[in-house]
């Protein structure tokens, strides 16, 4: 048989090329474009914007010009208003059952405001210190004492607004009285979150700011001499003051202040590191002295001073006040280890234990020792009080605070009511009853150490939210301010 070649060619593409080569024809373009996508897709990368946005010009040149030129300092906080309170509310029975919870108290009701509303965010140790951060500490530290505590401050900080000399200042007796009522008073109005911004109480804070800052000579001392007791103290609470100032408001002309403040305390310290009278460096020293120079030194690291050695200082300021514990009773003393004869109540082992405290060290055994100490012995009675009450108060309710648990129920259960219900309803604190009250006497609205007592009575009174627990986690770093041409990152 013989076959026609060109019959079967045409055969096959009639009957198979036809269908089959159309399959292998599209088959073959899917792959290449397979290819063609997945090869692009490989080789393109990612489409990414970057922006750089440089930092805005900042004039780094140091606030020197004449206190006069300071008229417009910048608002850093939004204002709070304070609710009204009525100031002859009669507080609860000092015998109620302290344990049992106020399901009455409605802690959001004390401020107007719900949160600050500002380029500056209190956060850190001062986390406590905005509107919403106050109620939130009243309620979870305060017991059902907060609400009360809260009205004896507005009515405190109302007195000590009242009490402000037109120049500035709150006058005492003598110079450094003066300087040290005002660092205290201003203490008082930043514990409250008041700051120059504050609708209410902006102006006085404004005005004792600046006083402060006119009398500052140009070594950094805020009285022509330190000699003696009362300039070295007030020294101490004056920086303290423009620490925790500068901390809050960051007002550029407060900075070199700041510093050259802390640079008189470190040149004043000790060897052994603590400090004096006089800022003499002799064989004596002094645990009251000791206690407000850590605490403005932990003021300024916080706020970010710039002086040489403020670090190393702190650390000497510990070992300091470690060699004058009584290492078996863990009482600390006032010029050694044997000397605790100012201190019934033991207020120079409550200096000692919150400076500790303060320095990192809470769970240190000097720390618990003196803890232990406190716990077992401190007293808080109006009418047979420790010497110097408002003092040792200041200080055993700080360590309490910062201890937690049931210490601080058991304590804040007697400050409280004790510190409520002996207010004056003006707003100031009388001396306590006791004829042997040391540097506190004068119970008259008039008298200039009315002015300490109240602000050492606020301010214990402010504990819940003026510094937040040091058993908490929190950063304590010290601000550091931004470089020339560091380029900051905005996450939005």
């Amino acid at each position: 048989m013989k076959l026609d070649a060109q019959k079967i060619v045409r055969w096959i593409k009639d009957h198979i090329w036809g269908p089959t080569g159309s399959v292998i024809i599209h088959v073959l373009v899917v792959l290449v474009l397979i290819k063609l996508v997945t090869g692009q897709a490989a080789n393109k990368a990612p489409d990414i914007e970057v922006v750089l946005m440089e930092p805005d010009a900042v004039d780094l040149e140091e606030f020197d010009q004449e206190l006069e030129k300071l008229e417009e300092m910048p608002e850093m906080v939004d204002a709070i208003t304070p609710p009204e309170v009525n100031m002859m509310e009669q507080p609860p029975d000092v015998q109620s059952d302290f344990a049992a919870p106020d399901p009455n108290v409605d802690f959001a009701a004390l401020d107007v405001q719900q949160e600050f509303q500002s380029p500056l965010v209190m956060q850190g140790l001062f986390a406590g210190r905005s509107a919403g951060g106050r109620a939130a500490s009243l309620k979870e530290y305060g017991g059902q004492w907060g609400q009360y505590t809260e009205a004896a401050v507005l009515r405190a900080l109302e007195w000590l607004k009242n009490r402000q000399d037109p120049s500035g200042c709150w006058k005492g007796r003598l110079e450094p009285d003066t300087v040290g009522y005002t660092g205290l008073a201003i203490l008082t109005f930043l514990a409250h979150g008041e700051t120059t911004a504050s609708e209410k109480y902006g102006a006085t804070v404004e005005k004792g700011i600046k006083w402060l800052m006119a009398q500052q000579q140009e070594n950094g001392a805020f009285m022509k001499k330190i000699d003696g007791s009362g300039p070295v103290y007030a020294q101490a609470i004056a920086t303290y003051a423009i620490s925790e100032s500068y901390g809050l408001t960051r007002i550029p002309a407060l900075k070199p202040v700041m510093d050259k403040a802390v640079k008189v305390l470190l040149d004043g310290q000790q060897p052994r590191g603590g400090w004096d009278y006089s800022y003499a460096k002799g064989a004596r020293r002094d645990t009251s002295v000791t206690g407000w120079h850590i605490q403005a030194l932990k003021a300024a690291y916080i706020a970010g001073a710039e002086v040489a050695g403020i670090h190393e200082g702190m650390e000497k300021a510990v070992n300091d006040l470690r060699s004058i514990q009584d290492p078996e009773s863990g009482t600390f003393g006032y010029t050694s280890q044997t000397d605790r004869k100012s201190e019934k109540g033991l207020g120079m082992t409550g200096v000692a234990v919150l400076c500790m405290q303060l320095m990192g060290l809470s769970n240190d055994s000097a720390t618990r020792k003196g803890m232990d100490v406190l716990s077992t012995g401190a007293t808080c009675s109006w009418d047979d009080p420790i010497n110097s009450p408002f003092y040792g108060w200041y200080y055993i309710t700080q360590a309490s605070f910062h201890r937690g648990g049931a210490m601080w129920s058991s304590w804040n259960n007697k400050v409280a009511p004790t510190l409520v219900r002996n207010q004056d309803p003006k707003g100031f604190w009388p001396d306590s009853k006791s004829a042997n009250v040391v540097g506190e006497r004068g119970g008259a609205e008039s008298d200039p150490q009315t002015i300490y007592r109240t602000t050492l009575a606020a301010l214990t009174l402010q504990v819940y939210y003026r510094l937040l627990p040091t058993y908490k986690a929190i950063a304590i770093e010290p601000v550091t301010p931004a470089a020339k041409d560091d380029i900051t990152v905005e996450i939005l």
